[in-house]
């Protein structure tokens, strides 16, 4: 699991700086994995002080939170315990006061255990990593002996406390249900019983006649009637102690709140001395209640429209569970939008009215109680900001203010102001979203303490500078400009080192980040000030995380692009490596690399100038794919050994099948949970097994393998880190998700299961068809009721073996030859057809422009390779054959409908005939020129067929067109292998859709089964492939994974746009994800889009240093400039139109004969070519009039040179 990533979004944010220090041990574990790989023992001292100290502080938070609501649920032992021990029934009043005093120690229970889990998980991920990165195999020895003795590791005291609260729960339950079979007169009448007891629950010995009489005067507002009945109250409550009297009063004051009954509550405030209650669970008064209850009756209007849900409180879902969810921030509460509220909570509701009443009756010694803290340290000010309520709050202040009791001489956020955990009022307003009561509290303050100092208290309230970050995280602008103009620290620095403007980039939000670079008259935020892990500045992090729009903004305030972080990389590689091209254009417009003049061509180890050569920077910071995300990651590690040359051969499937079962969507287009589980009403959490840590363990049956054990939530790209399982049958798989308590000691104990069926879930469209959709969806049904509790999304991909009696490994081979020079390799042949060219081109992907690119020095030709419907293996770059007249894909058509399409066009243009396998002879005579004359043929005979096609459309041409082009036939892969000579190495990509490029080509979402698709390939290649150098390559990432598990002697190269083009799967989105997923599954490198490389060379050392042949493509390779700087960095090979340039640039450019353009690097066990069978330029039969021996400028084509 990539926990550092997910930490922020999985601690409770008043905890936050009480979690396990996840980020500050990795970088421990780093430096010591960069001692081994410098060939030194690393010193781990440090590491287990750090990781010790973490254990304590976690420990000791932990055992204090556990205390303080173990208190609180004593208290309510104490109070009701009697009853709910002996199941005498409760009075609906005290039913309601008990369910709601439970539902919220519940919340703060299952918050601790939570916090308990998250810790727990992140030692052992910290303690993983070490013995991964270091082999220190400290992890087991660790824990046993640190970790699970503590109470926060196994949660034990929580789980007793959470059985006492449900079984509570549960009696209130049964005893409501049986209150609803009595009338509500009855109840109403019987729910008075309450006032029979005090708080510490004797009975008192009163008829029930006077407690209904009590209750009735209570409710008429009769003060006379109820100055008589307490008289016979205060006789009766003597009798049982002479604290009870004022508690009954109290009660009764409660009472007459509930009823609104203004003259009764007059007359109790004169007969108590205080309105404190000692005895109440939450030590709360009736005013910190009568506060809550108006939040939790009525809706607040006043929140954010802009604001985000990353602080994780949907209004929603604050009644409910979400199990295996972190709990939310905010209490429950309903809000809604201003909007949909027909008006505002205002001075005359009747609830804010008899508030104000209350306060206005209180006598002077009375008034301390509406600065009266609770047990969380909270005034009913904390709570009437919470909720959102401008307008009792501005009672509570006003009154604060005429008793003389309003001090904000420290701030309304200062300490005065602060509960136990540092909350202000100001803040718990910021946190829930409350623009227009944070202005409230803040203009009380301006107005009551005009200091011209305000902004020099305000930056000492560290507090009110870190829910700055919060505001900035959930998008309040509103409330980002209140603290801003407020004084609020902007450049304050988390424990990390991070800022307001930091969140901001992280997230995107680029309101709020111009509101902090505007800043105030005296202050404005520091553009470069730097997180404590990698040195990132917020421009790091925009790149890092894709934010556009933030990044502009911070390089028109003037940030540094040039500047590196603690690894020596530059935001804008960050930028480029991630996929975000968008960004790495941005700074690249203001950072522009170095001429090519520049560039060294001799040394080993290529350097940039500016760069230190002697420190080469490291990958360390360039792992994660996202800024807040330090946690470990899949082929990308920092410590990686650098592999400059594959050793040949790989694993590959001989007799079973492999099945990769993948958790969640790998189209990142779709915001789907991979696990969803249905919400469970707080007053229904008791009888569910859902409301604790879970995990999914998933297993196969009819296969075998590991079961794989996932704890929930589950990380984000999950999906990219399939799980494995082998089987002879695979239409006998059964998949088993199974849904278990993480801390259940057993993975038996199931809660609720998902089923299956590989046969079924995803069947096949017609004859070797298979619906593009990968994503596969079934529910969970729980163990005990057979109900449905959620679903898990996931895919698959089923991997069938292949054999061929040539197939075979040579174990003196290697897969790829250390070379002198880059290599050349033309792309569809002598570069692919395009329009506005100076001069006719060859038809791109024809036999002609294969053999042309190998006479002007290209080592390898790279060409097309989809399946017609007939399953011939044919040669074509689109997925729809728009020379149809229609946009036909390629597996509809049979191969004599696809070769009549180019040969039909072929046959007007010579006066000879021409078989109809198309094997004319491409090196006989020929009378003129295909791109002239010669037939009566008309080019826009063509044109005029295919104008209403996609491509046409799109383009404004197509290629391999007379008249455009110079035209051949179209070719099959059989024809290439028997007519292009052996010397000639091929780089075949194997075309097959992925959903977004079906979507995108408006395609029917279905394709050739892929195990089909491939196994016709390999046959055809390893029918006739003997003696030739080969490589494979796929833009589809499946279709590399079956290359390379189907064969052991051809490498295989994963083909990414690496953000040059959006995507769906996020294996293609970027360069950094190609590095992972190539690494991962030890293919031979990558060949990437060039722009990520042009813009950033340095970018070629990733690539070779996590042990992959880097190869480019794309328009930008034509230029030579672009590809000098990707040779002054390494790279291996580059795939370019402009075979003839490139090269002679590269022959000028690199020396004096010992940095040529490399040869074939003899990549293939299939080749049996002796290693000195490689030349100065192959000789290969060769074109009329275009001969490697005789190249006259006016027989080649311009842009070639």
């Amino acid at each position: 699991m990539k926990f550092g990533r997910n930490l922020p979004q999985f601690t409770v944010p008043e905890w936050s700086t009480s979690y396990i220090k996840y980020k500050a041990l990795k970088k421990l574990i780093k430096s010591a994995a960069e001692q081994i790989k410098a060939g030194q023992d690393p010193d781990l001292a440090g590491f287990f002080y750090n990781l010790d100290r973490n254990v304590e502080d976690v420990d000791y938070f932990y055992n204090k939170k556990y205390a303080e609501f173990a208190r609180r649920l004593k208290l309510l032992e104490e109070r009701y315990g009697y009853s709910m021990e002996g199941r005498h029934p409760l009075e609906p009043e005290d039913r309601h006061d008990l369910r709601e005093a439970l539902l919220d120690l519940r919340y703060h229970l299952r918050r601790l255990q939570w916090y308990g889990e998250v810790n727990r998980r992140g030692f052992v991920k910290i303690t993983k990593k070490l013995d991964k990165k270091v082999g220190a195999q400290a992890q087991k020895r660790y824990l046993e002996t640190k970790v699970d003795p503590t109470p926060f590791a196994s949660n034990e005291r929580v789980f007793k406390s959470q059985d006492r609260i449900n079984a509570w729960m549960a009696i209130i339950t049964d005893q409501s249900k049986a209150d609803d079979k009595v009338s509500d007169d009855a109840s109403s009448t019987h729910s008075s019983l309450s006032l029979k007891r005090g708080s510490t629950r004797p009975y008192l010995n009163l008829p029930t006649s006077i407690v209904t009489a009590v209750d009735d005067a209570l409710r008429k507002d009769d003060t006379h009637v109820l100055l008589e009945l307490l008289e016979t109250l205060k006789v009766t409550a003597d009798e049982a102690g002479e604290t009870v009297y004022p508690r009954v009063l109290r009660t009764l004051i409660q009472r007459s709140i509930l009823h609104r009954s203004r003259a009764a509550l007059t007359l109790l405030l004169t007969r108590v001395d205080t309105l404190e209650e000692d005895d109440d669970i939450n030590r709360r008064n009736c005013l910190h209640r009568l506060v809550i209850s108006i939040g939790r009756e009525q809706p607040t209007t006043d929140s954010e429209p802009a604001a985000s849900m990353v602080l994780n409180f949907p209004p929603e879902t604050t009644r409910y569970i979400t199990p295996a969810a972190p709990p939310t921030l905010q209490p429950p509460r309903p809000v809604v939008k201003e909007e949909h509220m027909p008006q505002q909570l205002a001075r005359d509701d009747s609830a804010v009215a008899h508030f104000h009443f209350l306060l206005d009756s209180l006598r002077p010694d009375q008034r301390e109680s509406l600065m009266a803290k609770d047990l969380s340290g909270r005034t009913p000010l904390h709570y009437a900001a919470q909720y959102g309520f401008k307008v009792v709050c501005e009672v509570i202040i006003e009154h604060l203010i005429e008793w003389g009791m309003f001090d904000v001489s420290d701030g309304i956020d200062g300490p005065l102001w602060q509960d136990n955990d540092g909350w202000a009022p100001l803040h718990l307003s910021v946190v829930g979203g409350h623009p227009k009561t944070t202005r409230c509290l803040l203009d009380a303050e301006k107005e009551n303490d005009p200091s011209p100092e305000r902004s020099i208290i305000r930056k000492q309230v560290s507090k009110s500078s870190a829910v700055l970050a919060l505001a900035t995280k959930a998008n309040f602008i509103d409330i980002v400009q209140l603290l801003v103009d407020a004084g609020v620290d902007i450049n304050y620095q988390d424990e990390q080192g991070e800022t307001a403007l930091h969140v901001a980039a992280r997230f995107g939000h680029d309101e709020c980040a111009q509101i902090l670079l505007d800043g105030s008259d005296d202050q404005k935020a520091d553009t470069e000030l730097a997180e404590k892990t990698y040195s990132w500045t917020p421009l790091f992090i925009a790149c890092v995380d894709g934010s556009l729009s933030v990044a502009k903004m911070l390089v028109s305030a003037g940030a540094d692009v040039e500047r590196f972080d603690s690894s020596g990389w530059t935001a804008k590689e960050h930028a480029a490596l991630r996929g975000h091209l968008d960004i790495a254009r941005c700074l690249a417009e203001v950072s522009p690399g170095p001429p090519a003049t520049e560039l060294d061509f001799s040394s080993s180890t290529p350097t940039l100038p500016g760069s230190e050569s002697s420190s080469p920077p490291t990958q360390s910071s360039l792992t994660d794919r996202r800024s807040n995300a330090p946690g470990p990651t899949s082929g990308g590690s920092g410590v990686r050994t650098t592999e400059p040359i594959k050793t040949f051969g790989h694993r590959y499937l001989t007799d079973e099948s492999m099945i990769l079962v993948s958790l969640g969507t790998m189209d990142m287009r779709k915001p789907l949970e991979t696990v969803s589980l249905d919400r469970i009403p707080m007053e229904n959490a008791h009888a569910t097994q859902l409301d604790t840590s879970l995990s999914m363990v998933i297993t196969a049956s009819g296969a075998h393998g590991e079961p794989e054990v996932i704890d929930l939530p589950v990380q984000d790209n999950i999906s990219t880190e399939p799980i494995v399982f082998h089987t002879t049958d695979p239409s006998k798989v059964r998949l088993l998700f199974d849904l278990v308590p993480t801390y259940a000691g057993s993975k038996e104990k199931i809660v609720g299961r998902g089923v299956a069926l590989l046969s079924s879930i995803k069947p096949t469209v017609g004859s070797h068809r298979i619906n593009l959709k990968g994503d596969s969806t079934v529910p969970i049904v729980a163990a005990n009721t057979l109900e449905v509790i959620g679903s898990v999304t996931f895919n698959f991909l089923v991997i069938t073996p292949f054999k061929h009696p040539k197939m075979s490994i040579a174990g003196n081979q290697t897969y790829w030859r250390s070379m002198s020079s880059t290599m050349v390799i033309g792309h569809r042949g002598l570069g692919k057809n395009m329009a506005g060219r100076n001069s006719l081109q060859l038809g791109e992907n024809t036999v002609e422009s294969f053999i042309a690119a190998a006479n002007l020095g290209a080592s390898y030709v790279e060409f097309d390779v989809q399946l017609t419907k007939d399953h011939v293996p044919v040669i074509y770059h689109d997925f729809l054959v728009s020379e149809t007249g229609i946009d036909a894909p390629v597996h509809t058509m049979t191969l004599d409908q696809f070769l009549e399409l180019g040969i039909g066009r072929y046959r007007h243009a010579l006066p000879g005939s021409v078989k109809a396998t198309g094997e004319a002879s491409v090196y006989g005579p020929r009378p003129r020129s295909m791109s002239v004359g010669g037939s009566e043929y008309d080019p826009s005979e063509l044109t005029e067929k295919i104008k209403h096609t996609r491509d046409f459309k799109k383009k404004g041409f197509k290629g391999n067109t007379r008249g455009e082009h110079i035209q051949a036939p179209f070719a099959t892969l059989e024809e290439l292998f028997t007519k292009i000579p052996k010397p000639v190495g091929f780089n075949i990509e194997l075309k097959y859709p992925m959903l977004h490029e079906s979507e995108e080509e408006e395609m029917d979402t279905y394709a050739v089964e892929l195990n089909s698709f491939v196994d016709t390939i390999l046959t055809t290649v390893y029918d006739l492939g003997g003696g030739r150098d080969m490589l494979f390559s796929s833009f589809n990432p499946d279709i590399c994974l079956l290359l390379s598990f189907k064969q052991p002697s051809i490498p295989v190269l994963f083909l990414s746009d690496a953000g040059a083009s959006p995507v769906g799967d996020i294996r293609a989105s970027s360069l950094q994800e190609a590095i992972r997923f190539a690494s991962r599954w030890n293919l031979l490198g990558i060949v990437t889009q060039a722009e990520p490389l042009v813009l950033c060379p340095r970018l070629v050392r990733i690539v070779k240093e996590s042990g992959l042949v880097c190869v480019s493509y794309g328009s930008l390779n034509n230029d030579g400039n672009n590809v000098d700087y990707q040779v002054a960095e390494g790279i291996d090979a580059v795939i370019v139109d402009s075979v003839l340039g490139i090269t002679n640039g590269l022959i000028q450019r690199q020396g004096k004969g010992d940095r040529t353009p490399g040869l074939s690097p003899n990549p293939s066990a299939v080749s049996d070519q002796a290693a000195d069978s490689a030349k100065g330029a192959v000789r290969v039969p060769t074109l009329e009039r275009v001969n490697q021996t005789n190249l006259s400028p006016d027989m080649i084509p311009s842009t070639l040179l």
